[in-house]
């Protein structure tokens, strides 16, 4: 019989028999560069736990999480979906893991009498598990983000293998700079990010309704921010509590599936809960005050600027520079002319702004006082934030995943274009599909090969349909910005809440 116990954010502790298995480990620590904290906090000891296995969906740092990898027993066999993109397998050994399985979509792989099977999308994955006819399905947050008919397509390939499902993990937040951090004239911020929150509590909802499982574990926002301009978003996530009355009033299929939502420590077991949380008898206000007060310190230190020398903003000056340059060939020449921007630094000692305009086939930046009078938009970040992500090949994640930054927008033709997307990537490290995929070719054909139908969906996604930037195409990420919530809710196919009654 499986066994799960929730120890914090997307990790869970499942025990198959003997067999004891851990989903994506952040266990200690902060992630991206200290703008998130675990909360609520994981039962004592988590990190230094002795596991069998460990299962990781995704590359990003709250799935996989640097510090707790290396406090764990590494005598653990480690999980990762096979990407086209080589080198998690020697990070992992690094680490000192020395038995890594890079695993391919839809193959069974059977340790203990338990039966693991991945199924990739793009960089992300769902997780199965089998044991003693018992299935369990995390698809984590692996869909919630995603083009709802690449979503649709993997829904379908999991109720096509698995029809019968006892337990669904799934998360239900948002986790991206866009919409909380873009500010745009009038947007009401508090009320487009509950919107947003209800969206992806709405995927999980519409995920749980077509797989039909018994047991829906929901995975609840596992962090916290702690700057004092970025606190309200804590705030704005769909509470808990009201999970199940959204399910059984606005979907039909409902007496299947009965819902759990764990605090660490709870366990689930033969379809029941054992809760030992105390924070079961606190309010969502009472826990967040909690939060605030075990992390006291970190709020403060949060807050206060470190200002740099001028030496760090010269190297960031060349830097910028350097990989702007790089990075130019994922767009079309009459995208770039129309990316003029400029770049607030706030921990500079003296108010300083990195304007910067593309001529004469190139990224020119300028250092000053003052920015670009016919800027399309407005970016507000450290020179910290910045010369970290350009150091490291995901680096951009500090930006976009960690709120490293804001964007201020002034027209919804920016919006429109999608300017913001495409002035954050020039300024980031990430990798380039067209640049990288030459270099490993043969591990190219093996992705494709092991996945055919999902990678062929989503190259026509991402090459021949162009649904992207490098188009300007029509695109629905204005409306989060632009249309009143009623158009919003119509367009998003979610139900129009009050949302004062799901605060």
């Amino acid at each position: 019989m499986i066994q799960l116990k929730y120890l914090a954010h997307s990790s869970f502790l499942v025990e198959c028999g003997g067999t004891k298995i851990l989903f994506d480990p952040w266990l200690t620590g902060d992630a991206y560069l200290k703008q998130w904290y675990l909360w609520p906090l994981p039962p004592e000891g988590s990190e230094n736990l002795k596991v069998d296995l460990i299962l990781i969906s995704h590359g990003h740092e709250d799935h996989l999480h640097p510090g707790t990898l290396k406090s764990l027993d590494k005598s653990a066999h480690v999980f990762f979906p096979f990407q086209w993109k080589a080198g998690v397998k020697s990070y992992l050994n690094h680490l000192g893991y020395n038995e890594v399985t890079e695993a391919v979509t839809l193959k069974t792989y059977t340790i203990n009498d338990v039966k693991i099977t991945y199924l990739g999308y793009s960089l992300e994955s769902v997780i199965v598990i089998e044991y003693k006819g018992e299935v369990l399905v995390n698809i984590n947050d692996a869909l919630n983000s995603n083009h709802e008919n690449a979503a649709n397509l993997m829904l379908k390939e999991i109720k096509t293998k698995w029809p019968k499902i006892d337990y669904l993990i799934s998360g239900w937040s948002g986790a991206s700079y866009f919409p909380n951090q873009v500010k745009y004239p009038n947007k009401n911020d508090v009320e487009i990010g509950k919107l947003r929150e209800q969206y992806f509590a709405n995927n999980f909802f519409r995920f749980t309704n077509f797989l039909q499982p018994n047991y829906a574990v929901s995975i609840p926002p596992g962090f916290v921010l702690l700057k004092k301009n970025d606190r309200w978003i804590n705030h704005v996530k769909f509470p808990r509590t009201k999970l199940d009355t959204y399910y059984k009033q606005y979907f039909k299929s409902t007496d299947a599936t009965i819902f759990y939502t764990p605090f660490p420590g709870d366990i689930i077991e033969n379809g029941l809960i054992t809760k030992t949380s105390i924070l079961h008898n606190l309010s969502e206000k009472e826990q967040y005050d909690l939060a605030y007060k075990h992390y006291e310190k970190e709020m403060e230190d949060a807050d206060r600027i470190e200002f740099v020398p001028d030496s760090d903003i010269t190297k960031l000056v060349a830097k910028l520079t350097f990989w702007m340059n790089y990075n130019k060939v994922l767009y079309h020449p009459v995208i770039l002319n129309d990316s003029r921007f400029s770049i607030k630094l706030e921990d500079a000692k003296e108010e300083t702004y990195l304007n910067i305009v593309y001529k004469d086939n190139a990224f020119v930046l300028e250092k000053s006082a003052g920015p670009l009078n016919d800027r399309r938009l407005l970016i507000t970040t450290s020179v910290k934030n910045l010369l970290y992500c350009l150091d490291k090949v995901w680096g951009g994640d500090i930006l976009t995943i960690g709120y490293g930054l804001t964007v201020e927008v002034y027209d919804q033709l920016t919006l429109e274009k999608n300017l913001d997307i495409v002035c954050i990537r020039l300024i980031t490290r990430y990798p380039i599909a067209k640049k990288d995929m030459p270099k490993e070719p043969f591990r190219v054909l093996r992705y494709y090969a092991y996945n055919p139908k999902i990678t062929t969906f989503w190259l026509k996604q991402k090459i021949i349909l162009k649904p992207y930037v490098n188009k300007y195409p029509f695109n629905e990420r204005d409306h989060w910005l632009t249309y009143n919530k009623c158009d919003l809710c119509a367009v998003c196919k979610m139900p129009e809440i009050n949302l004062e009654a799901y605060a």
